[in-house]
């Protein structure tokens, strides 16, 4: 993809012990050129319910901030988003999950101000070219919760769901990571640029690959996938997917005319 477009501040990633600004002078950190994507960490079996868990906190956050062109003006905040590959051993050779409930993890400073933050989900699509991605678009609304100004540093989870009713089912791609993991994405946007809030920079239990996707609409080309290179974090966030394992929804409707002709039948 074309560098340049992103011009100007990016994003912030905060680390323990001191702040980078990611602007236009460290675009090379970031990944360019396709999949598959090699995975980071492991993680054991989920419980029923939990299909993906990636909690395990470092001392990095990230807020994407502002995009634009360079020269140009930057007028909303950028939407990020990681993969979430689910291990096909928690799907019972489903290629779906019926989504019930997304959690993620977003640092906040102490003093960090109001802001809203948006969920959003995503299908992943193997084999796209820049400046496209695997990340499919336009992408589906979760929603948004709004968290009041911090009076001390936090780790404040923001939960949509009840992790029983279906706020979404996710077709899952099992090529763009590996066979082993079928995978969609999760995205955040702020309502703010401010860095003491940023999405919780993770580095387990359950795998991930060193890659985030970026997505900025006041650019030529919106799409771009990145990491934080060889002496950064993980490129993996705060995420818990709570659902349940489902066929596709086109084999559900073959499955819906199977049973009826086997009605029909036996007649």
């Amino acid at each position: 993809m074309d560098k340049r477009k992103l011009g100007g501040v990016f994003g912030v990633l905060v680390m323990a012990g001191g702040a980078c600004a990611q602007d236009a002078a460290v675009l090379d950190r970031f990944v360019a050129g396709p999949g598959p994507y090699a995975l980071e960490g492991g993680g054991g079996e989920r419980g029923a319910s939990i299909l993906y868990s990636r909690i395990t906190e470092t001392g990095s956050r990230f807020n994407p901030g502002l995009g634009g062109p360079v020269g140009g003006p930057a007028t909303q905040q950028n939407v990020v988003f990681d993969d979430v590959p689910v291990p096909t051993s928690r799907l019972a050779g489903n290629t779906s999950i019926a989504v019930s409930r997304v959690t993620v993890g977003i640092r906040r400073l102490a003093g960090a101000p109001a802001v809203e933050v948006s969920l959003f989900w995503s299908t992943a699509t193997t084999g796209a070219v820049l400046p496209d991605t695997e990340l499919d678009v336009p992408f589906n609304t979760i929603g948004a919760v709004s968290l009041a100004a911090a009076a001390a540093t936090v780790t404040e989870l923001v939960t949509i769901g009840d992790g029983s009713s279906v706020l979404f089912t996710a077709p899952l791609n099992t090529t763009v990571i590996t066979p082993d993991f079928a995978t969609f994405f999760i995205g955040v946007q702020f309502s703010s640029a401010d860095a003491l809030n940023g999405w919780r920079i993770t580095s387990g239990a359950d795998a991930n690959a060193n890659v985030f996707w970026m997505y900025d609409t006041d650019a030529t080309n919106p799409e771009g996938r990145f990491n934080f290179g060889a002496a950064g974090p993980p490129s993996s966030f705060y995420i818990e997917i709570e659902g349940t394992p489902v066929p596709a929804p086109g084999a559900l409707a073959l499955l819906g005319l199977g049973g009826l002709v086997g009605i029909r039948r036996r007649r």
